[in-house]
C-alpha cells in the first residue's frame, strides 16, 4: 500500500490524556476491516483531520481487539486538529497500518539494542511491547531513550514493569538538568559509555527511531563498535 492510496476509515477515540507537556497520548479502536493489517510494530497510520493529514508511527504493538495508540506532538497543525478532534467517543479518521515495521526475526535469539529519541520512543514502545510478551526469543535488552529534559519522558508509569519484565530502561536527558540524578548526554553517546548495556556487539542487533541526525549518530557509533548498518533497523 501506498501512502497516498491508503484508505480512510472512521476510528472510535476510546481514551485521551497528556503523556508529557508536549506529548499527547491517543487510544483509538480500528474498524474490523482495518485492524488486521496491524501485523507488527513499527507500523503507521495515515490520520486525517480538518487542518490535513499526516502519518504517525502506532505506540502499541498489534492486538486482536483492534485497539492500537499514537503518539502526538503539540505544535503542529495536523497534530493539535488531532489532540483537538480525539475526544472519547468521538471518531477520528485513520488508514489502515501499514509499512514494513521493524524486522522482529531479526532480534531473535540476539542481545537487542533499542534507541529511541523525542516522539520515536512511540514505535519503540510497540517493539517493547513485543519483546515483553515473547522475552524468550531475545537475549539481553537495552532501551536508550533520550529527551532534552527528565520531564520530558513518555510512558514513565511503564518503565519499571519493562525493566522487571527485563528490558533495562536508560533515560537519557541531553540537556543540564538540576534535578536530573541520572545519566546524561545523547543516547549514542550514553550507550557508548555504558559499554552497550554489557551487549557484545558480535551478537547485538539495534533498532533505532528518531531524528534523522539522531538515526545517523546512533549508526555511526555503533559501527565504530563493531556492530555494522546491516544490524542497524529502521521501521520504514
Amino acid at each position: 500500500m501506498t501512502l497516498a492510496a491508503a484508505p480512510l476509515a472512521p476510528a472510535r477515540v476510546l481514551g485521551a490524556w497528556d503523556e508529557t507537556p508536549t506529548l499527547h497520548a491517543l487510544r483509538l479502536e480500528l474498524p474490523p476491516r482495518l485492524a488486521g493489517a496491524h501485523e507488527r510494530p513499527g507500523q503507521v497510520v495515515k490520520l486525517h483531520t480538518p487542518a490535513g493529514e499526516a502519518y504517525f508511527a502506532l505506540a502499541t504493538a498489534p492486538s486482536p481487539d483492534g485497539v492500537m495508540e499514537l503518539l502526538v506532538k503539540r505544535g503542529g497543525r495536523v497534530a493539535d486538529a488531532a489532540i483537538a478532534g480525539g475526544i472519547p467517543d468521538r471518531a477520528l479518521d485513520v488508514s489502515a497500518p501499514f509499512g514494513k515495521g521493524f524486522p522482529l526475526e531479526e532480534g531473535r535469539g540476539r542481545h537487542v539494542l533499542l534507541f529511541a529519541a523525542g516522539s520515536g520512543i512511540a514505535p519503540i514502545r510497540a517493539l517493547v511491547q513485543h519483546i515483553l510478551a515473547h522475552r524468550d526469543a531475545f537475549d539481553r535488552v537495552t532501551l536508550f531513550y533520550g529527551q532534552r529534559r527528565g520531564g520530558d519522558f513518555a510512558y514513565t508509569r511503564e518503565h519499571l514493569t519493562w525493566e522487571r519484565g527485563g528490558v533495562r530502561v536508560v533515560l537519557c536527558p541531553s540537556r543540564e538538568d538540576e534535578a536530573w540524578k541520572g545519566v546524561r548526554g545523547r543516547v549514542q553517546e550514553v550507550a557508548h559509555s555504558l559499554g552497550f548495556g554489557g551487549s557484545p556487539p558480535e551478537s547485538s542487533v539495534a533498532f533505532v527511531c528518531g531524528m534523522t541526525a539522531m538515526v545517523d549518530d546512533v549508526k555511526a557509533t555503533l559501527a565504530r563498535a563493531g556492530i555494522p548498518p546491516e544490524r542497524v533497523h529502521l521501521n520504514f
